[in-house]
């Protein structure tokens, strides 16, 4: 992976950490548009390009096999295709979430993969189209349906937003051709910086 296709998913991450603190913010009360349904709208749209861009940033681990198949990679905005053509380039594309833990015999540190409790890759495609759905104009003659929707979908802010925290806390991506590892810490707080290291870890799959 080029410095430039790493400070291009960095730049993700940290896009994705600025709209995980305004959806924080409206969740708690902090801020607020003013009116509950503009503050649920402002809440999936964040949520939405959160979505977006966990399946974009992978563009930069696959930068060249998918120039193979589709060349304008700049003007690629559906997610949809974007999934489907990384899923065919390498189906472990998505973010593989990973703790720290201490073995019990050894009392040494090892990686865990998490396989639990984060934003799986058909959960991202859902949460798009859930929010895409709210983001649309209300049909007078369905007005009620459309305000039960949007209720619904609130029930699900605090989870997504835990699910997704889960999966880029710490975080690889798989680089395509080779067996090294773009490990990724999002240090979540608004003046900590997004951390990146390359690696060919050992990973223990068990939890």
């Amino acid at each position: 992976m080029m410095e430039d296709e790493i400070q291009k998913y960095i730049r993700c991450m940290v896009e994705i950490k600025l709209r995980d603190q305004v959806i924080k913010s409206h969740l708690t009360g902090k801020c607020s548009t003013g009116q509950p349904i503009t503050d649920s709208e402002l809440i999936c749209l964040q949520f939405r390009k959160i979505a977006e861009l966990i399946l974009l940033s992978a563009l930069c681990a696959h930068r060249d096999e998918y120039l193979k198949v589709h060349r304008n990679i700049e003007k690629e905005w559906d997610t949809g295709k974007i999934q489907r053509t990384l899923d065919n380039i390498q189906p472990d594309f998505y973010p593989i979430s990973f703790v720290r833990v201490v073995d019990q015999f050894t009392g040494k540190e090892k990686i865990q993969r998490v396989t639990n409790g984060f934003l799986s890759k058909d959960e991202c495609i859902s949460l798009i189209c859930q929010c895409g759905k709210i983001l649309h104009g209300f049909n007078p003659y369905n007005d009620v349906n459309t305000f039960k929707e949007v209720e619904d979908v609130k029930d699900n802010f605090p989870e997504w937003l835990s699910k997704i925290r889960r999966l880029l806390y710490r975080h690889e991506i798989k680089l395509f051709g080779t067996d090294k590892r773009l490990w990724v810490y999002m240090c979540y707080g608004a003046k900590r910086k997004v951390l990146v290291e390359e690696r060919v870890p050992r990973m223990d799959k068990s939890m």
